[in-house]
């Protein structure tokens, strides 16, 4: 990891912010795995590219991913979670504190899923989904569907790239799950090649939203012995408070 934090590190020292630096590395990352070069392009020219080759701001950008990748097949492990954690990009003062990797897999093997809807509102880089689907079988995981979402963008777009990474069927949600948000969502599908991404749009993001933020809601409704209201959820979501329920 610290291999790839230097690569970060060395665009940093070139006169950019860090919040930039790790948000537009995940935007490259995305861009690239969508095939979408306009965008893609659209990032790489935000930085000036006029060091030798190698030296240049794209280059790190390029070998901080293959770095990534690297690490991920060595670890099997949430490896973007803990750079964003390294990288000091946690916000405590908007309640975020990533739940430790150690916790996520015992409540994961508590849990034990063996397929259908699996559901994080607050999933963060997305290190329970990664842990819930290190636990079951190839079977299990065709048949299963992990959606994810949470209030940060960064966040949204680190936990849509881990369940690409892992193979997995899913949705991530960019949204305040208390108030059945849903601003931008990510779709990842599984297949024997590996895995793929698309972010929805247009017709296929409204038919989304009308089916997804009537089955989050009923969900709410089944988990709790007093269901809350509307005017309730607002006011834990203006407090800050999150629902805990993986």
């Amino acid at each position: 990891m610290k291999e790839i934090l230097a690569q970060l590190e060395a665009i940093l020292r070139l006169g950019y912010s860090s919040f930039s630096v790790f948000d537009d590395w995940l935007d490259l990352m995305l861009y690239a795995l969508q095939r979408d070069d306009p965008h893609y392009l659209e990032i790489v020219r935000k930085y000036k590219n006029d060091q030798a080759e190698g030296k240049r701001e794209i280059d790190f950008f390029c070998q901080a991913f293959a770095l990534l990748q690297i690490e991920m097949q060595k670890t099997n492990e949430d490896v973007l979670g803990q750079v964003y954690m390294e990288w000091n990009m946690s916000n405590k003062y908007r309640g975020q504190f990533f739940t430790p990797k150690q916790v996520a897999s015992m409540m994961a093997q508590c849990l034990a899923p063996t397929g259908g809807n699996i559901l994080d509102p607050c999933c963060g880089s997305g290190v329970m989904l990664v842990e819930a689907i290190k636990t079951m079988t190839n079977e299990q995981l065709d048949s299963a569907c992990f959606c994810g979402q949470d209030i940060d963008l960064t966040c949204v777009k680190m936990c849509a790239l881990n369940l690409l990474f892992f193979n997995a069927h899913g949705y991530v949600v960019w949204g305040d799950s208390l108030l059945m948000e849903c601003r931008k969502v990510y779709q990842t599908s599984r297949s024997y090649l590996g895995g793929s991404i698309r972010e929805l749009t247009g017709d296929t993001l409204e038919t989304f939203k009308k089916s997804y933020i009537p089955a989050v809601t009923e969900t709410f409704k089944e988990m709790s012995s007093q269901p809350l209201s509307q005017e309730e959820l607002q006011k834990l979501s203006i407090n800050g408070e999150q629902l805990s329920f993986f």
